[in-house]
């Protein structure tokens, strides 16, 4: 019987901790102190199965996750969504491999966040990549890995969850393969450009309404939807988060400034970007709360006010 242990801080996990379980091959599920929000259900998940769970933070990672490991002896480790660098005291340890799931086609987007810089960078499609952990960050062999378009207009959250869809299957097919050969061949990836990115900082969520183009902009929105809490704008001199934008074909006037609102009635805010094309604004996080578009024209925005960038005053309030 192959003996699994998995560690996850991502909720999509689940799928996986279960089918392990049913098999009677999970021995162990470990979460870190980030886990949050949703994720949380991994650990309601453990205690409601009796799956044994560890909730580790970073300075007690080698020695609480290698006794585990001396414990129970797993044949193969499979890394989910898990924040923290792996030491080769852990990754050498199963003699099946300790693997690692990134939404990305690596080599390209390694890093913390794949599909945020995916999605911001404006990529038609990416994937899922499954590799072996060693010293680097995201720089082991691949193992695994299919491509996955993005669907035009979705949220980093929604990509998100069918990312982890696929990385589920794409989990299962590798246990599968690990029964049945004991092992498992590298792929080749050399016509794939290496490229790694960091994670995101405040300057990389805030618009700039001089030099975005429209599509960027609306890139960066969804990509920063919800983890991000919105993409970072300014207007009267207060912090705004836009959430939710829509392309509107149609062009607007030569001279006009980016971020400068061109209508703004009944049907909704519109704004015209550097580049002349045209947004419209349909959600957005004040410090009073969530708003739309139609409730800020509702409550007296008007054709030539102007959201602004927020970089510095971003920079001010997080720092």
């Amino acid at each position: 019987m192959l003996k699994v242990v998995i560690l996850s801080n991502h909720v999509s996990c689940l799928p996986v901790v279960d089918y392990l379980n049913a098999q009677g091959s999970l021995q162990a599920v470990v979460s870190t102190d980030k886990l949050r929000d949703h994720h949380t259900g991994i650990e309601d998940f453990c205690n409601s199965k009796n799956i044994l769970f560890l909730k580790i933070n970073r300075a007690g990672l080698l020695t609480a996750v290698k006794q585990l490991f001396t414990d129970y002896r797993p044949d193969a480790v499979i890394m989910f969504g898990f924040s923290y660098r792996i030491p080769a005291a852990l990754y050498e340890f199963p003699p099946l491999g300790f693997y690692n799931v990134h939404f990305s086609l690596l080599p390209a987007y390694q890093g913390p966040d794949p599909l945020f810089w995916q999605m911001k960078n404006g990529e038609t499609a990416g994937g899922v990549s499954i590799h072996r952990v060693d010293a680097g960050f995201d720089t082991g062999a691949v193992v695994m890995q299919q491509q996955l378009p993005f669907i035009p207009g979705e949220t980093w959250g929604v990509a998100d969850g069918r990312y982890g869809v696929l990385a589920v299957n794409m989990i299962v097919q590798l246990i599968d393969q690990l029964k049945k050969d004991k092992g498992i061949a590298e792929l080749p990836v050399n016509t794939i450009i290496a490229s790694y990115y960091p994670r995101p900082t405040a300057n990389d969520l805030a618009i700039d309404w001089d030099l975005h183009t429209a599509a960027q902009i609306e890139a960066l929105v969804n990509a920063c939807n919800p983890g991000g809490g919105g993409a970072v704008t300014t207007f009267r001199q207060q912090l705004v988060k836009i959430l939710e934008v829509s392309p509107v074909e149609a062009t607007g006037e030569a001279g006009v400034a980016g971020g400068t609102i061109i209508h703004a009635d009944g049907s909704g805010l519109y704004v015209q970007c550097m580049d002349r094309r045209i947004l419209r604004v349909n959600v957005l996080k004040l410090s009073e709360g969530f708003v739309t578009g139609f409730k800020l024209v509702a409550m007296g925005v008007q054709k030539g006010d102007r959201l602004e960038n927020g970089i510095f005053q971003y920079q001010q309030e997080h720092i």
